[in-house]
């Protein structure tokens, strides 16, 4: 596991939770993956989806609810879930 990795693991909580620089992001408590190109990956943590706009994306890994997505970060973006508390 890189050290950022172990960082952010120590951190468990419920709802999304995002660690990033300008040429990598983690998300964590991904449930599922809704949509991946090459300028954007949106993700459902159950209570809200993340998307994080950029370019060159490539996902490094996905493990336990955790993504790790590496590429140009522009923003990132939170948006509620329809019906969810």
């Amino acid at each position: 596991m890189k050290l950022i990795n172990e960082f952010t693991f120590d951190f468990d909580i419920t709802g999304p939770k995002v660690t990033a620089s300008a040429n990598a992001a983690i998300i964590e408590n991904v449930l599922r993956v809704v949509l991946i190109s090459d300028t954007s990956v949106t993700v459902d943590t159950g209570r809200f989806y993340v998307t994080v706009k950029g370019s060159r994306f490539v996902i490094s890994e996905i493990w336990e609810g955790r993504m790790e997505l590496e590429g140009k970060i522009e923003g990132i973006e939170f948006y509620k879930a329809l019906g969810k508390d």
